[in-house]
């Protein structure tokens, strides 16, 4: 078995209510990193059952008054950047799912942003390291999306389980995280 294959087993074995007691606990941690509390429009995800529910962290920071967006696949610049975010607005945006199952905003023409326009960015993650480097899930989508330097003025910070923690080597092509935020801990980069 891989290391992917090895964390995303390690990620499914949580229960139901440990994922979701955990999930509050790293809205928490999230909610005391200063890059959270500055930011005007973060970027979230909607999660897959595995993930962290993510929905917490989005509606705090909604109700603290932030504009909250959600990836979408961009089709347009498939190589380049596969991810455009589109603003989300609990209760009001209607989701549509993905060619993945996952659900993003219903494209409207002419909305989206771009990764550079952001203040911070709530990366989804297989695993992470010590380092805050990240192992996503194989596509490349938020590695290409914010390869180029411009998007470095984003604040990135991957959501993880303490569970997803590895030792390992980054490829050429990760961009690693400025944080990675768990239930226990936050994790900087150095």
């Amino acid at each position: 078995m891989n290391l992917r294959q090895s964390l995303r087993s390690r990620r499914r074995a949580l229960s139901a209510n440990e994922r979701s007691r955990k999930s509050a606990a790293i809205t928490r941690n999230l909610a005391r990193q200063l890059s959270f509390q500055r930011a005007e429009r973060i970027a979230f995800y909607m999660p897959t059952p595995e993930e962290v529910d993510t929905l917490p962290a989005i509606e705090l920071a909604d109700a603290l008054g932030k504009q909250v967006y959600l990836p979408i696949i961009n089709r347009a610049f498939w190589r380049k950047s596969p991810l455009l975010f589109e603003v989300f607005k609990p209760d009001q945006t209607q989701l549509v799912e993905n060619r993945y199952g996952i659900l993003e905003p219903a494209h409207r023409p002419g909305t989206p942003v771009r990764a550079i326009e952001l203040d911070l960015i709530c990366v989804p993650l297989v695993g992470f390291n010590q380092r805050c480097d990240r192992i996503g899930m194989g596509a490349g989508y938020y590695d290409r999306s914010l390869a180029d330097p411009p998007y470095q003025r984003t604040t990135l910070i991957g959501i993880a389980f303490d569970c997803q923690q590895a030792e390992f080597e980054p490829a050429d092509h990760d961009v690693p995280m400025d944080a990675v935020v768990t239930e226990s801990r936050i994790y900087r980069r150095h």
